[in-house]
């Protein structure tokens, strides 16, 4: 029972990142899933250096995070610019390229992928501070100049213009921090699962923390932080008759929640209101 729980909580620390990654972009007005190939990038490349060249984690994980980065701040130099429909498009296929890439490199294992990955001592607290230091960053993030900025152009890009906002290097700079802490997420998945494959960062995947994100609510970092839990323990406990149809329960329930709530079960309104009664 302990270990089912202490999987539970890896993994919720591992999905609250990834979902924090996809809302810091779209909260500049764009939807990216560049944070599900760089987690692919820091799950081998921390898989592999720990494996393969006996590095210690630590700097393993800083390597990862910093290949994530790089995988997201070159595209994002261009892609950053582009409409919505364009970057969600184009990260998309990034992650079929990151998948054949990896499939073909017979060093990363190919499609049978990287096993026998060594255990890390202490992971779930290590994954937990940092979901604590990335929410603190985050927060205070919405909090700046830069946050208000952000928040202006999601709601009006041609507005935050007049005000001065420089629309391209915030929005470069949210790529960054997303792709940085999507790889520190496949730093964790690699050490938490002992082995990975390129078929486990996938369609279904970014599915999976898209729905946590906007069920959440994706006006608010708050959301994911709340409802992560709740719908990955859901998807974690089902009945095993069940749970071959999670994508297509998480399909429904997105859909849904587009159309009955758009804003998702936590907004701003909800906060302050919270606020006020407290």
């Amino acid at each position: 029972m302990l270990a089912v729980l202490a999987s539970y909580a890896q993994f919720v620390a591992i999905y609250i990142i990834l979902g924090w990654a996809i809302y810091l972009v779209f909260r500049g007005g764009q939807l990216s899933a560049a944070p599900i190939y760089t987690m692919a990038i820091g799950a081998y490349a921390s898989a592999y250096a720990v494996r393969d060249l006996g590095w210690p984690f630590a700097p393993v994980l800083a390597m990862a995070v910093g290949f994530g980065a790089l995988a997201t701040f070159l595209p994002a130099l261009k892609l950053s610019r582009a409409p919505g429909f364009a970057a969600i498009i184009a990260t998309v296929a990034g992650i079929f390229i990151t998948q054949t890439v990896i499939r073909n490199l017979g060093f990363l294992g190919g499609l049978q992928g990287i096993y026998n990955i060594p255990r890390v001592p202490h992971l779930v607290p290590l994954a937990w501070v940092s979901v604590v230091i990335i929410g603190f960053f985050i927060y205070r993030l919405e909090n700046s100049s830069i946050g208000r900025a952000t928040e202006v152009t999601f709601t009006d890009p041609d507005l935050a213009s007049t005000f001065g906002t420089n629309i391209y290097k915030t929005n470069v700079f949210l790529w960054t921090a997303a792709g940085a802490m999507g790889a520190l997420a496949g730093g964790f998945y690699a050490a938490t699962i002992g082995a990975i494959s390129p078929g486990d960062f996938g369609l279904s995947l970014l599915l999976l923390i898209v729905t946590f994100v906007f069920i959440g609510g994706y006006t608010t970092m708050w959301g994911v932080v709340i409802f992560t839990p709740i719908m990955y323990a859901i998807s974690m406990f089902l009945p095993e008759a069940v749970a071959t149809w999670r994508d297509i329960i998480c399909g429904a329930l997105l859909i849904g929640i587009l159309i009955l709530r758009p804003e998702g079960a936590i907004d701003k309104k909800t906060l302050r209101a919270l606020r006020l009664k407290s």
